[in-house]
């Protein structure tokens, strides 16, 4: 009984670090798979192609790196196939956010930028 509660609290302990693998992968540069998705960085302008980099961690997570034709980059995070936060950056600190999905794509908004990025991307078994 001891040994199991011993465990259990383990992988308590264990479980935000393996969420945070993707995230910390990603701003190492360690990517698992390359697209391109449609973003725009500004508001009215019209959503252009832009190049994206995802590194998946362990715990179902995904972090995605866009990187606008501009060179600017924002990092997108993702829970269990879901949004949940886009980084802080000179333009915004990430909080001002609009998330949906349709027709297997995410729609975010991320301060004035906006971005689709295909479901599949960060599908946690993608």
């Amino acid at each position: 009984m001891r040994a199991a509660a011993g465990l259990a609290a383990a992988l308590a302990l264990a479980a935000p670090a393996a969420a945070q693998d993707a995230d910390r992968r990603a701003r190492a540069g360690d990517f698992d798979a390359y697209a391109t998705v449609r973003c725009a960085q500004e508001i009215g302008e019209a959503m252009v192609p832009c190049e994206a980099a995802v590194a998946r961690g362990a715990a179902g997570d995904a972090a995605v790196v866009v990187t606008f034709p501009s060179g600017f980059r924002r990092r997108l995070s993702f829970e269990a196939g879901r949004f949940v936060r886009g980084d802080a950056t000179m333009s915004g600190v990430g909080t001002d956010v609009d998330w949906m999905e349709v027709q297997g794509a995410h729609r975010i908004r991320v301060d004035d930028q906006r971005f689709e990025i295909p479901a599949a991307l960060v599908a946690p078994d993608g």
